[in-house]
């Protein structure tokens, strides 16, 4: 009984190293992909296919006002920030479920410190395995006013 019982302890502290190794990778990727994400002067907003956010990056926080934990989880097309999300609609859904999945608008709205910008806003298909749909990839811009 006491030899079973130590097996299963050594395997049991096998599996735990496992994990810790699973775990210090995955944190590791997590923390590459923030700083992948912060250092990209775009604002980057990652959305599931109901269009819930799923990343929000600094520069959108900068160009918006909002923090990513006030965004993460919400329907980006309900968000009040001064960008006319409405306006997107149809781009992002067309990208989510469309042939080509790519969408490029310029908008016009109001940035967090009340200032009216243009913004290039470029939609991409958040594409798995088999090219499966899974969200959206946004890419937001301030652009120069027209001369």
């Amino acid at each position: 009984m006491n030899e079973e019982l130590q097996s299963t302890n050594n395997e049991l502290q096998s599996i735990n190293t496992e994990l810790r190794d699973r775990t210090d990778e995955l944190d590791a990727m997590n923390a590459f992909m923030d700083s992948v994400l912060a250092s990209v002067h775009l604002g980057v907003v990652v959305l599931d296919a109901d269009t819930r956010v799923r990343i929000w990056n600094g520069r959108s926080e900068d160009l918006w006002g909002l923090r990513s934990q006030e965004v993460i989880g919400e329907h980006f097309l309900t968000l009040d920030v001064g960008f006319p999300v409405e306006k997107l609609a149809s781009s992002i859904r067309e990208c989510i479920a469309g042939s080509d999945g790519y969408g490029n608008t310029v908008v016009e709205a109001v940035n967090r410190r009340g200032r009216n910008i243009r913004c290039r806003v470029t939609c991409s298909a958040l594409t798995g395995v088999g090219r499966a749909r899974h969200g959206a990839i946004l890419t937001m811009e301030e652009i120069p006013p027209p001369e």
